[in-house]
């Protein structure tokens, strides 16, 4: 079994195994309709992760965060960057990311999920693992621990 870590809206805390606000959402690594749970090996990750996606909204202003420790079976393919597709670091990454791992996410797929290298870290050890909620292997992943999270003011520009 290995841990992973997320930081999240305390309002979507019961759904976090689904990967439902990926599915609506779509993001680098999924598209629209195609559920994912972005996860990370360390606390430190998940929140430069999050920080990237707050779009400017003052610290002050979010609503309840909270970090959760998830522990899944050791069922991670490792993708290294050669194995990626070209651009898949840039901010602006292309339009056809996002399928990359779709014939991956079926339940028919004998990993459960994947560890890819950050953008936000270049060269870390840490890396986000991207959990496949409809594996069969899903049933065995757990939330071990919700705790909540106050940002740190001094993360964001004082205005």
């Amino acid at each position: 079994m290995r841990l992973v870590y997320r930081i999240q809206k305390r309002q979507f805390v019961d759904s976090v195994l689904t990967g439902e606000g990926a599915r609506l959402n779509g993001g680098r690594w999924n598209p629209l309709g195609v559920p994912l749970l972005y996860t990370s090996t360390t606390p430190e990750l998940a929140l430069l992760e999050t920080l990237v996606h707050l779009n400017g909204t003052p610290i002050r202003d979010l609503p309840p965060f909270v970090l959760l420790t998830i522990e899944l079976p050791d069922s991670v393919e490792v993708i290294g960057e050669d194995d990626l597709p070209m651009d898949w670091d840039q901010i602006r990454f292309p339009t056809t990311l996002p399928f990359f791992l779709v014939p991956r996410l079926t339940p028919a797929h004998p990993t459960l999920a994947f560890s890819i290298p950050s953008i936000i870290l270049r060269n870390s050890p840490s890396r986000n693992i991207l959990i496949n909620p409809v594996h069969p292997l899903i049933s065995q992943v757990n939330v071990l621990n919700v705790s909540t999270h106050e940002f740190d003011e001094r993360l964001q520009k004082q205005g």
